[in-house]
């Protein structure tokens, strides 16, 4: 046997090794907790449509984070809150089979109103109205969840609040938002007195800016913040299965509606396309106080269906996501998980190593 022959041989040893180590050793998936955000204004869970639940059922689904309480501030009225969700009382539902997670929305405009001496009254006043899960649903929550876009000027504020009501309220696990943002500059932000964290793998541009192809997710701007593969709390993460409507009125930013509007417009209401999701308002009925629409307006939707969820998924791998993270959908909105395969559902909750 001559050495180039030797040589031969032994190149298809190791090759032989190689795929015999990687059978050994296939790609890991890991099934993190499955979790959905309920993020309406009312949660009448006995009433909920039969494809809600069937939806539950089918995947298993741990967790539902539901949003409470928006607070917002006006120059009127100070800070308050604009919308609470309402609850029907119900005694139908297995209470182990679905943990409840309360949900505050908190802007970043109440921080910068929010006084230092009115910290502790204001964090009573929300944890009273986040307890309110337990009237309606007979179900006492583990876990508390601020969401907050927090900024350099607001985070004394912010993380001040979270330890206040963790001071009145010690007996609950916090946890908080976490947008890629300040998960990219957590130096210059900071990090939340909570104890995880639920990065938010949407939102991701300027929704005010008209230009921008979808606001809501961009695989390659989603990459821009993700350099780094650690973070200093346990973390959980949310993916986008959701639309909404971005309203322009004489070419500026106007208003966002957490929904497709397209096909629920009166038909009185005459669009003209100008793009595949953008529409002008040729013509609205005068006091059309639905969407409050005008001639002239320009409606841009922007959606996030199979194809982002499919690339927001393919993130978790660089991410710091164990068996003990959740990752939750967002939100509970049939319209739009009903456009998505069973399979990408359920892929969408495993990550791969």
């Amino acid at each position: 046997m001559n050495q180039i022959t030797m040589k031969w041989m032994a190149g298809l040893c190791f090759l032989a090794i190689l795929y015999s180590l990687w059978m050994l050793n296939p790609r890991q998936q890991i099934s993190a907790q499955k979790a959905v955000y309920h993020w309406k204004t009312n949660f009448y869970w006995s009433a909920e449509p039969n494809d809600v639940r069937k939806f539950l059922n089918a995947h298993g689904i741990q967790k539902l984070y539901i949003k409470m309480l928006d607070v917002d501030y006006s120059k009127a009225s100070g800070i308050l809150p604009v919308s609470k969700t309402s609850f029907n009382y119900y005694s139908d539902y297995k209470k182990d089979s679905i943990e409840f997670v309360p949900v505050v929305y908190l802007s970043n405009e109440v921080f910068k109103r929010m006084l230092p001496q009115d910290r502790d009254e204001y964090a009573k006043k929300v944890l009273s109205h986040v307890l309110r899960i337990q009237t309606y649903t007979h179900y006492w929550p583990k876990e508390i969840q601020f969401d907050c876009d927090w900024t350099v000027d607001t985070k004394e504020a912010y993380f001040d609040f979270i330890i206040r009501c963790k001071k009145w309220a010690p007996q609950f696990s916090y946890s908080s938002t976490l947008r890629l943002y300040p998960y990219k500059y957590r130096e210059k932000l900071g990090v939340p007195p909570v104890n995880r964290v639920m990065l938010m793998l949407y939102n991701l541009q300027n929704a005010k800016n008209m230009a921008n192809a979808n606001s809501l997710f961009s695989l390659q701007e989603a990459l821009k913040y993700l350099k780094r593969k650690d973070y200093p709390l346990p973390m959980d993460v949310a993916l986008p299965v959701f639309s909404w409507t971005i309203i322009f009125r004489n070419g500026q930013f106007y208003r966002v509606i957490s929904d497709n509007i397209i096909p629920k417009l009166d038909s009185e209401v005459q669009l003209k396309p100008l793009t595949n999701n953008k529409f002008l308002v040729e013509f609205s009925p005068r006091n059309f106080n639905d969407y409050d629409l005008k001639a002239g307006d320009i409606l841009k939707v922007e959606t996030c269906g199979e194809k982002e969820l499919v690339q927001a998924n393919s993130l978790l791998k660089i991410l710091p996501i164990t068996q003990a993270s959740t990752v939750a959908l967002f939100d509970l909105d049939m319209n739009e998980l009903n456009k998505i395969s069973y399979e990408k559902i359920e892929a969408a909750f495993t990550i791969s190593r």
